[in-house]
Protein backbone atom coordinates (compact mmCIF):
# COMPACT_ATOMS: atom_id res chain seq x y z
CA UNK A 1 0.00 0.00 0.00
CA UNK A 2 1.28 3.47 -0.88
CA UNK A 3 1.45 5.68 2.18
CA UNK A 4 0.54 9.35 2.14
CA UNK A 5 3.22 11.86 3.18
CA UNK A 6 1.32 12.46 6.42
CA UNK A 7 1.25 8.73 7.22
CA UNK A 8 4.97 8.43 6.47
CA UNK A 9 5.74 11.37 8.75
CA UNK A 10 3.64 9.83 11.50
CA UNK A 11 5.42 6.49 11.13
CA UNK A 12 8.84 8.17 11.34
CA UNK A 13 7.81 10.19 14.38
CA UNK A 14 6.50 7.12 16.18
CA UNK A 15 9.71 5.22 15.46
CA UNK A 16 11.74 8.04 17.02
CA UNK A 17 9.43 8.29 20.03
CA UNK A 18 9.52 4.53 20.60
CA UNK A 19 13.31 4.58 20.64
CA UNK A 20 13.15 7.11 23.48
CA UNK A 21 10.36 5.59 25.57
CA UNK A 22 11.45 1.94 25.32
CA UNK A 23 13.73 2.54 28.33
CA UNK A 24 10.52 3.11 30.30
CA UNK A 25 9.04 -0.13 28.93
CA UNK A 26 6.45 1.75 26.91
CA UNK A 27 5.63 1.61 23.22
CA UNK A 28 3.27 3.31 20.78
CA UNK A 29 1.38 0.79 18.64
CA UNK A 30 -1.10 1.08 15.81
CA UNK A 31 -4.39 -0.74 16.38
CA UNK A 32 -7.64 -1.15 14.47
CA UNK A 33 -11.08 -1.04 16.04
CA UNK A 34 -12.68 -4.47 15.60
CA UNK A 35 -16.08 -3.03 14.68
CA UNK A 36 -15.30 0.11 12.66
CA UNK A 37 -11.70 -0.52 11.46
CA UNK A 38 -10.80 2.97 12.74
CA UNK A 39 -7.06 3.37 13.35
CA UNK A 40 -5.72 4.29 16.79
CA UNK A 41 -2.24 4.90 18.11
CA UNK A 42 -1.98 3.44 21.61
CA UNK A 43 0.58 4.02 24.35
CA UNK A 44 1.13 0.50 25.68
CA UNK A 45 2.78 -0.65 28.90
CA UNK A 46 5.29 -3.47 28.27
CA UNK A 47 6.32 -4.11 31.88
CA UNK A 48 3.92 -6.92 32.71
CA UNK A 49 1.31 -9.10 31.06
CA UNK A 50 -0.27 -9.94 34.40
CA UNK A 51 -3.16 -8.25 36.15
CA UNK A 52 -1.18 -6.98 39.14
CA UNK A 53 -0.79 -3.83 41.17
CA UNK A 54 1.95 -2.73 38.73
CA UNK A 55 -0.45 -2.32 35.84
CA UNK A 56 -3.55 -1.67 37.93
CA UNK A 57 -1.97 0.62 40.52
CA UNK A 58 -5.12 2.69 41.04
CA UNK A 59 -7.24 -0.31 42.03
CA UNK A 60 -7.46 -2.39 45.20
CA UNK A 61 -6.86 -6.14 45.24
CA UNK A 62 -10.63 -6.77 45.44
CA UNK A 63 -11.26 -4.43 42.50
CA UNK A 64 -8.63 -6.25 40.42
CA UNK A 65 -10.32 -9.57 41.24
CA UNK A 66 -13.58 -8.04 40.05
CA UNK A 67 -11.92 -7.01 36.79
CA UNK A 68 -10.56 -10.55 36.31
CA UNK A 69 -14.07 -11.91 36.70
CA UNK A 70 -15.47 -9.40 34.20
CA UNK A 71 -12.63 -10.17 31.79
CA UNK A 72 -13.28 -13.91 32.03
CA UNK A 73 -17.00 -13.47 31.32
CA UNK A 74 -16.31 -11.22 28.32
CA UNK A 75 -13.75 -13.62 26.86
CA UNK A 76 -16.07 -16.61 27.32
CA UNK A 77 -19.14 -14.85 25.93
CA UNK A 78 -20.52 -15.69 22.50
CA UNK A 79 -20.60 -12.07 21.32
CA UNK A 80 -17.52 -10.56 22.99
CA UNK A 81 -19.39 -8.55 25.63
CA UNK A 82 -21.60 -8.88 28.69
CA UNK A 83 -24.57 -6.75 29.62
CA UNK A 84 -24.30 -4.06 32.27
CA UNK A 85 -26.71 -6.07 34.45
CA UNK A 86 -24.55 -9.18 34.16
CA UNK A 87 -21.52 -7.08 35.09
CA UNK A 88 -23.26 -5.68 38.17
CA UNK A 89 -24.07 -9.22 39.30
CA UNK A 90 -20.37 -10.16 39.34
CA UNK A 91 -19.79 -8.31 42.60
CA UNK A 92 -19.27 -11.47 44.70
CA UNK A 93 -15.51 -10.81 44.83
CA UNK A 94 -16.10 -7.38 46.36
CA UNK A 95 -16.77 -6.76 50.07
CA UNK A 96 -20.16 -8.16 51.08
CA UNK A 97 -21.71 -4.77 51.80
CA UNK A 98 -20.87 -3.36 48.35
CA UNK A 99 -24.00 -1.82 46.80
CA UNK A 100 -25.00 -1.91 43.13
CA UNK A 101 -24.40 1.85 42.98
CA UNK A 102 -20.82 1.34 44.17
CA UNK A 103 -20.31 -1.38 41.55
CA UNK A 104 -21.55 1.03 38.88
CA UNK A 105 -19.00 3.59 40.09
CA UNK A 106 -16.26 0.93 39.89
CA UNK A 107 -17.26 -0.05 36.34
CA UNK A 108 -17.14 3.63 35.37
CA UNK A 109 -13.67 3.85 36.90
CA UNK A 110 -12.43 0.94 34.77
CA UNK A 111 -13.93 2.69 31.73
CA UNK A 112 -12.24 6.01 32.58
CA UNK A 113 -8.94 4.19 33.02
CA UNK A 114 -9.49 2.67 29.52
CA UNK A 115 -9.63 -0.98 30.59
CA UNK A 116 -13.34 -1.40 29.81
CA UNK A 117 -15.86 0.34 27.58
CA UNK A 118 -19.62 0.64 28.05
CA UNK A 119 -21.99 1.24 25.15
CA UNK A 120 -25.73 0.68 24.79
CA UNK A 121 -25.95 -1.28 28.02
CA UNK A 122 -23.05 -3.60 27.11
CA UNK A 123 -19.59 -3.91 28.65
CA UNK A 124 -16.60 -4.58 26.37
CA UNK A 125 -12.89 -4.95 26.88
CA UNK A 126 -11.48 -1.67 25.59
CA UNK A 127 -9.28 -1.24 22.57
CA UNK A 128 -6.30 -0.33 24.74
CA UNK A 129 -7.10 -3.13 27.16
CA UNK A 130 -7.16 -5.82 24.51
CA UNK A 131 -3.87 -4.68 22.97
CA UNK A 132 -2.05 -4.29 26.27
CA UNK A 133 -3.41 -7.55 27.71
CA UNK A 134 -3.00 -9.63 24.53
CA UNK A 135 -0.08 -11.70 25.94
CA UNK A 136 -2.15 -12.45 29.05
CA UNK A 137 -5.26 -13.31 27.06
CA UNK A 138 -3.28 -15.60 24.75
CA UNK A 139 -1.78 -17.55 27.65
CA UNK A 140 -4.16 -17.52 30.62
CA UNK A 141 -7.33 -17.62 28.51
CA UNK A 142 -5.96 -19.66 25.61
CA UNK A 143 -8.82 -22.18 25.85
CA UNK A 144 -11.36 -19.41 25.29
CA UNK A 145 -9.55 -16.96 23.01
CA UNK A 146 -9.73 -17.23 19.23
CA UNK A 147 -6.87 -16.17 16.97
CA UNK A 148 -7.94 -14.63 13.68
CA UNK A 149 -6.63 -16.89 10.93
CA UNK A 150 -6.17 -13.91 8.60
CA UNK A 151 -3.84 -11.84 10.81
CA UNK A 152 -2.77 -14.17 13.66
CA UNK A 153 -3.93 -11.77 16.39
CA UNK A 154 -6.60 -12.47 18.96
CA UNK A 155 -10.18 -11.52 18.13
CA UNK A 156 -12.94 -10.82 20.64
CA UNK A 157 -15.66 -9.61 18.27
CA UNK A 158 -15.98 -10.30 14.58
CA UNK A 159 -17.48 -12.47 11.87
CA UNK A 160 -18.23 -16.07 12.85
CA UNK A 161 -18.39 -18.82 10.22
CA UNK A 162 -21.79 -20.50 10.26
CA UNK A 163 -20.19 -23.89 9.60
CA UNK A 164 -16.94 -24.21 11.60
CA UNK A 165 -17.78 -21.43 14.12
CA UNK A 166 -14.34 -19.83 13.83
CA UNK A 167 -14.11 -16.07 14.42
CA UNK A 168 -12.39 -13.47 12.22
CA UNK A 169 -11.89 -9.72 12.57
CA UNK A 170 -14.46 -7.82 10.54
CA UNK A 171 -11.73 -5.68 8.95
CA UNK A 172 -9.77 -8.81 8.01
CA UNK A 173 -12.89 -10.25 6.39
CA UNK A 174 -13.45 -6.98 4.52
CA UNK A 175 -9.93 -7.17 3.14
CA UNK A 176 -10.35 -10.88 2.38
CA UNK A 177 -13.62 -10.30 0.48
CA UNK A 178 -11.89 -7.90 -1.88
CA UNK A 179 -9.55 -10.65 -3.09
CA UNK A 180 -11.31 -13.97 -2.51
CA UNK A 181 -14.61 -15.72 -3.09
CA UNK A 182 -17.17 -15.62 -0.28
CA UNK A 183 -15.99 -18.77 1.46
CA UNK A 184 -14.66 -19.34 4.96
CA UNK A 185 -10.85 -19.09 5.02
CA UNK A 186 -10.78 -22.02 7.45
CA UNK A 187 -13.30 -24.65 6.28
CA UNK A 188 -13.96 -23.25 2.78
CA UNK A 189 -17.73 -23.41 3.28
CA UNK A 190 -19.77 -20.92 1.27
CA UNK A 191 -20.49 -17.74 3.24
CA UNK A 192 -22.95 -15.69 1.16
CA UNK A 193 -23.71 -13.47 4.16
CA UNK A 194 -20.06 -12.53 4.68
CA UNK A 195 -20.07 -9.44 2.48
CA UNK A 196 -23.20 -7.99 4.11
CA UNK A 197 -21.72 -8.55 7.58
CA UNK A 198 -18.82 -6.19 6.84
CA UNK A 199 -20.64 -3.64 4.69
CA UNK A 200 -20.42 -0.99 7.44
CA UNK A 201 -16.63 -1.34 7.59
CA UNK A 202 -14.63 1.33 5.80
CA UNK A 203 -11.85 0.09 3.54
CA UNK A 204 -9.35 -1.07 6.16
CA UNK A 205 -5.72 -0.05 6.07
CA UNK A 206 -4.43 -3.43 7.18
CA UNK A 207 -1.49 -3.85 4.88
CA UNK A 208 0.77 -2.29 7.50
CA UNK A 209 3.16 -4.70 9.19
CA UNK A 210 2.64 -3.17 12.61
CA UNK A 211 -1.11 -3.21 13.05
CA UNK A 212 -2.58 -4.96 16.07
CA UNK A 213 -5.97 -6.26 17.15
CA UNK A 214 -8.44 -4.00 18.87
CA UNK A 215 -11.92 -3.89 20.33
CA UNK A 216 -15.13 -3.58 19.00
CA UNK A 217 -18.32 -1.62 19.13
CA UNK A 218 -16.93 -0.28 22.37
CA UNK A 219 -15.82 2.80 20.48
CA UNK A 220 -18.50 5.16 19.26
CA UNK A 221 -15.98 7.61 17.82
CA UNK A 222 -15.66 7.55 14.07
CA UNK A 223 -13.44 9.30 11.59
CA UNK A 224 -10.77 8.99 8.98
CA UNK A 225 -7.22 10.18 8.85
CA UNK A 226 -3.89 8.97 10.06
CA UNK A 227 -5.27 7.85 13.39
CA UNK A 228 -6.32 8.68 16.90
CA UNK A 229 -4.42 8.45 20.13
CA UNK A 230 -5.50 6.74 23.33
CA UNK A 231 -3.40 7.37 26.42
CA UNK A 232 -4.14 6.20 29.94
CA UNK A 233 -3.52 9.14 32.27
Amino acid sequence: MTQTPRAKDMEKAITVINQVIKRFYMEIRLALDEYTSDRYYLLVNLVSNEITSKTFGRFTAAEMEFFKKVLFEIVCSENGYITSTECLNLNSVLPGNTTKSEVEILIDKFCRELWLCEKDGKIYLSLLGIVELEPLLSSVYKDYITTCLLCNHIVIQGYRCSECNILFHLYCVKHYCRRQMLVCPQCKADQPEMEAAVRHILSPDIDDDNFNTSNSASSSRKGKGVGKTSVRK
